[in-house]
């Protein structure tokens, strides 16, 4: 970085659009004010065990879109969240490194665009950070 006044001023941008992205997505994990004590469960939920503190998963988003936008395209943060869920739930069940890296694959697919193995483990091993 530059020393400097601009060195500070691209830091604090930094700071504070990191921290309103982390703020937004919070109020969307939440549901913005939704009361959730009248809405209805689904009868089968899909959803993984693991919940991961949504300011981990707002970080993880935005790493996520930045590293890899052709698996991120079209997606909602809700959607690239799950990826990080999913993983944190088979990181302590003690599921296998590798079968948790073939989920990530598998997770991460878009359309035709499947991860690499080298991405699915890029992921596996910033999940296995904010787990």
């Amino acid at each position: 970085m530059f020393p400097g006044p601009l060195a500070s001023r691209c830091v604090s941008r930094t700071t504070a659009a990191l921290a309103a992205g982390t703020a937004a997505f919070a109020l969307l994990l939440t549901g913005c004010g939704e009361d959730s004590s009248t809405a209805a469960a689904p009868a089968t939920t899909t959803t993984p065990a693991v919940q991961v503190d949504p300011g981990k998963a707002g970080m993880f988003v935005v790493s996520y879109r930045n590293a890899f936008p052709k698996l991120a395209a079209g997606r909602d943060d809700l959607a690239v969240s799950g990826v990080l869920n999913q993983t944190c739930s088979d990181i302590k069940a003690g599921k296998a490194e590798a079968d948790t890296i073939a989920g990530i694959v598998k997770s991460s697919t878009n359309g035709s665009v499947s991860a690499t193995e080298q991405e699915a483990r890029a992921v596996y091993d910033m999940a296995k950070l904010m787990c």
